[in-house]
């Protein structure tokens, strides 16, 4: 089987990002996965057998790792285009994550060469897969997923421990999992909030990049939650938030907590992001008052077969069923080439 590895932009420790997710799964299937992370500053240089076929290489060369040819190197990170050399890869692939704008803007001066380094281009969105086809001619659409069995248990309320920082007032909980950034609409959860002091919002994740507009009494931040115990703050929600702002970068978004929510079967409340609209099963709010009007019929009007509709969604958008993708994509092109 073939060697697949990451370069090292990312920590592995981060379990809940789509690279470790996939390559958890390339490993389950098959693929020696070497991920390499840059560490912290304290952090010697090592190399770690995580599970059958994972690696994770700690500031080490995974040429190093045993493992058989041929090599594809998988990019995620734009500005890492000037290294791929060093890693004599048969096969690059770009997963192209985001939209080289605004919060990503820093990608831009890399995209293009990175791209024609590329054998294979996969993109998360349909905006990223219509981009990138008008200029290369190998792309294919894997959007982000979902480690379902990771996320079931929230859908039996109690079942998990409560977290100690979950207001338990009896009140409707209204709940965000995620980084409380720019893209968030900050005027629409102004407005909600204001229009609801009878519920309680709670936004579990670190600010990043922003600071917080305001402080109300509803309003309860738990700040970063490791990816492990976020079931447990997902049990606890009555209603499922995605409040992005439409722009540039979250038009070409696939959000991987759409799929987390829906895992639960909790109902998901979305601003008319074109990667949530498209799959269904969601309330849609194109504006402040419709969006509050949708919180409410998500709380008031929601069914079992509802619920199971979005858990049905769900288990049809694992990240085993992407890397499956990915695999056959990867493996067809190395066939091609004569490498296997």
């Amino acid at each position: 089987m073939p060697t697949i590895i990451h370069p090292p932009s990312l920590n592995f420790r981060w379990m809940f990002q789509r690279p470790q997710q996939l390559f958890n799964q390339f490993a389950r299937l098959g693929y020696r996965s070497i991920f390499c992370s840059p560490g912290g500053k304290k952090e010697r240089t090592s190399v770690k057998k995580v599970m059958e076929n994972l690696y994770v290489c700690v500031k080490s060369d995974p040429l190093a790792v045993p493992h058989r040819e041929p090599r594809i190197l998988w990019v995620d990170a734009p500005s890492f285009v000037r290294h791929i050399s060093r890693f004599r890869p048969h096969l690059v692939v770009y997963d192209a994550l985001d939209d080289p704008s605004e919060e990503f803007a820093s990608w831009a001066p890399y995209v293009d060469e990175l791209r024609a380094r590329a054998d294979i281009v996969f993109t998360t969105s349909q905006k990223l897969f219509d981009e990138n086809r008008l200029l290369h001619p190998n792309v294919h659409l894997c959007p982000n997923g979902v480690d379902y069995e990771h996320f079931a248990p929230a859908q039996n309320r109690g079942s998990l421990i409560r977290p100690p920082d979950i207001p338990d007032s009896g009140r409707p909980v209204i709940g965000y999992c995620g980084a409380l950034a720019t893209w968030l609409d900050w005027e629409l959860i102004d407005y909600i909030t204001d229009q609801n002091p009878h519920f309680d919002f709670v936004f579990v994740g670190p600010l990043y990049n922003t600071a917080l507009p305001f402080i109300k009494s509803n309003l309860f931040l738990t700040g970063y939650k490791e990816y492990r115990y976020l079931p447990n703050y997902l049990q606890c929600f009555d209603v499922c938030l995605i409040p992005f702002k439409l722009t540039s970068m979250t038009r070409g978004c696939n959000p991987i907590k759409m799929y987390e929510y829906l895992s639960t079967g909790i109902p998901v409340v979305s601003t008319p992001l074109p990667e949530v609209t498209g799959l269904g099963e969601i309330f849609i709010g194109s504006s402040p008052e419709e969006f509050n009007q949708m919180v409410h019929r998500a709380l008031n009007h929601d069914s079992l077969a509802g619920r199971q509709k979005r858990i049905k969604l769900a288990r049809a958008n694992s990240w085993e069923h992407r890397a499956r993708l990915a695999m056959t994509v990867m493996d067809q092109n190395l066939k091609a080439r004569g490498y296997i």
